[in-house]
């Protein structure tokens, strides 16, 4: 064997052991942001996160967006975009008693599932249904009147239709609720079928402004769906 000969398949053999190539996400996990984010502020402040969700996930979201309740002034949130490690923008805002905003901080010792099993379970799940999707919307929260941290995924098609949600303890990995959206049809299981599914975290908007030093919390902003991203040939 010759010595560039041998060269390549070294080569070879590295570039298949890299974590692309064995099928690890590209963009960080959900319980990987919340230990970014104790790192970069404290452990103080991640103890008042209530909320996280991540947009267009294949299977991760290149950004998440963090919901913090403030510390000392009641109704005053607190929004952060992570992106590669690190907080690259943040605002602050009055809570809405009409909006479906959380409340429970989260558990973050609890979770047991991250949002790359999540995604497993939801692909899996996806399977058995028939249901094809090409994207995922997270969100972390805890479940309604308990303390127990829930993934609420909502699958996208190449259309940026919902074609699926369901709802996955971030404790256990049980799912607890899946509903399948078909053509003239729409399959529900977990729940009783009166039960209406929770969306994504209204409040955490699309576009984060940095509102650096403003003294007066800006006004709520309706939760619009993000930009689509420009799709990539695989």
């Amino acid at each position: 064997m010759s010595r560039y000969l041998a060269i390549t398949l070294v080569a070879l053999v590295l570039l298949s052991l890299s974590p692309t190539a064995i099928g690890q996400p590209s963009s960080a996990s959900g319980l990987t942001i919340l230990r970014q984010f104790a790192s970069e502020r404290s452990s103080d402040e991640l103890s008042r996160v209530v909320g996280l969700v991540g947009f267009h996930g294949q299977d991760q979201p290149a950004r998440w967006l963090l919901l913090q309740i403030d510390g000392k002034v009641p109704n005053l949130m607190h929004e952060f975009a992570i992106e590669n490690g690190h907080i690259v923008a943040q605002r602050q805002f009055w809570k809405n008693p009409s909006q479906d905003l959380p409340t429970i901080p989260l558990k973050i010792s609890a979770i047991g599932i991250d949002s790359t099993r999540a995604f497993r379970l939801a692909d899996q799940s996806a399977k058995k249904a028939g249901i094809g999707f090409d994207a995922v919307h997270y969100q972390l929260r805890c479940r309604d009147l308990r303390n127990e941290p829930i993934w609420v995924l909502n699958l996208v098609n190449d259309a940026q239709r919902s074609v699926g949600v369901l709802y996955i303890s971030a404790v256990s990995g049980e799912t607890l609720r899946s509903v399948w959206y078909q053509p003239g049809a729409t399959t529900s299981t977990g729940t009783p079928s009166g039960e209406r599914p929770r969306g994504l975290i209204p409040q955490l908007a699309d576009r984060i402004r940095d509102n650096g030093g403003a003294t007066q919390p800006p006004p709520p902003a309706g939760f619009s769906a993000p930009p689509v991203p420009p799709r990539t040939t695989r």
